[in-house]
């Protein structure tokens, strides 16, 4: 179970708690009287050097850069605190006490005993918390494998768990692991999928900052003005298995066969995707699926709305015939970092479960000009009957990371 930019928020708002309780921290250790060091100084005594010590903050007007300048201040003071070292040297004395006796029992008595000695250190210097008692464990309950960690929790799952991580390719990575195993006889059934949080501000903001955000808080649709995505979050997760193993079980496969996924770096740009790169990843994947590229019925674009369609487009048609019908699905979905191709994935699949390629968002007056040059069979704003052929899906992601899949139609 893969994810994009991991839970973003957790992160951010564990580090937003964790400044403030070090600049709380900073400036209780700064105080003169709880500073030996920095009262010697202020006295004037020059018996220790510390030429190196930033200018102190009254000497600046604007009240932004006194702030900055108090930071630096206090982060060098506290540093140099003889009480701050005396403190810290009674918590590692109190935290070297070994566990004795029972392991389990001894664990609980001694972390009760270590907590009471450093409660009462505390009160007796009148701390505030210290900045790394203020970190939630949150942090370390959401990493990028949680999700997966929790997969094999609820479903009891016991074989191999982790997270590939591959930006807008994640999807079709996980996709790739899962064949791999079922191919090698190393599983019968594998979870996987790809998810992503709600987008917080820093994302947006990342996205705003790479120009590829959307400015005007609208829906944008890829293929028509090219202004940039709109960040997404949720989750798309799969069980890919063995066709006879489950059959014999009673279930049926949903809408395509998955034939092969190609992968491929750029090695070229971190965000603007190349021609060969992708280009790679087609190939890998045709050639794994024993099919060729004019055998294409309909093919699903990594579109994000930006200038970079043009390019896909135009790649595209290097190797895809004319006839081939085109779909692009971020101006439904929006872009889910590492769920996006999950969902325009399974958009594909349930559409030839259902009979017909599903509508998009796009309404034929949209499509760009300089893409209708290059290709006009586009699925617009009405369903499309199925198209002869296999099936493509191409991911592009940061970083120049690629994941093509190749899927038919079941033969019986």
């Amino acid at each position: 179970m893969g994810t994009g930019l991991g839970d973003i928020g957790t992160i951010a708002g564990c580090a937003v708690e964790f400044d403030r309780h070090q600049q709380k921290w900073n400036r209780f250790w700064t105080d003169p009287e709880r500073n030996r060091a920095l009262a010697a100084h202020l006295a004037g005594d020059s018996r220790v050097d510390h030429s190196d010590a930033p200018p102190d903050p009254a000497q600046f007007e604007d009240e932004d850069e006194r702030a900055d300048a108090r930071r630096e201040w206090c982060a060098y003071w506290c540093r140099r605190s003889p009480q701050l070292q005396e403190y810290l040297a009674e918590l590692r004395e109190i935290e070297s006490t070994d566990v004795s006796g029972d392991v389990e029992s001894g664990k609980a008595a001694s972390i009760r005993r270590k907590m009471t000695l450093i409660s009462a250190v505390q009160k007796r210097w009148g701390v505030p918390t210290e900045p790394w008692a203020a970190v939630s464990p949150n942090l370390l309950w959401n990493i990028h494998n949680t999700p997966a960690a929790q997969i094999s929790m609820l479903g009891r799952v016991t074989g191999s768990t982790f997270a590939p991580v591959a930006a807008c390719s994640t999807f079709g990575y996980t996709l790739r692991l899962a064949m791999d195993a079922i191919d090698r006889g190393d599983a019968k059934a594998v979870v996987i999928g790809a998810t992503d949080p709600s987008p917080h501000p820093l994302v947006v903001g990342t996205f705003s900052s790479a120009r590829v955000l959307a400015q005007d808080g609208q829906v944008s649709k890829p293929l028509t003005g090219l202004r940039g995505t709109h960040a997404a979050g949720g989750s798309c997760v799969w069980i890919g298995g063995d066709l006879e193993h489950f059959r014999a079980r009673g279930f049926r496969p949903l809408g395509l066969e998955p034939l092969g996924v190609g992968v491929s770096s750029d090695a070229d740009h971190i965000i603007t995707p190349s021609s060969e790169g992708p280009l790679a990843a087609i190939d890998d994947a045709f050639s794994l699926a024993g099919a060729r590229p004019e055998e294409t019925g309909t093919w699903d674009l990594h579109a994000t709305a930006t200038p970079g369609d043009f390019l896909e487009v135009e790649n595209a048609r290097r190797v895809l015939p004319e006839s081939v019908l085109l779909t692009a699905r971020k101006g439904t979905f929006g872009h889910g970092m590492g769920a996006s191709g999950g969902w325009e994935l399974l958009a594909q699949y349930l559409g030839y479960e259902a009979g017909a390629i599903p509508a998009t968002s796009l309404r034929h007056d949209e499509l760009n000009p300089e893409i209708a040059k290059v290709h006009g069979n586009f699925v617009e704003d009405e369903p499309k009957p199925l198209p002869e052929g296999v099936a493509g899906k191409l991911s592009m992601g940061v970083g120049g990371v690629n994941a093509c899949v190749i899927s038919r139609r079941y033969p019986d």
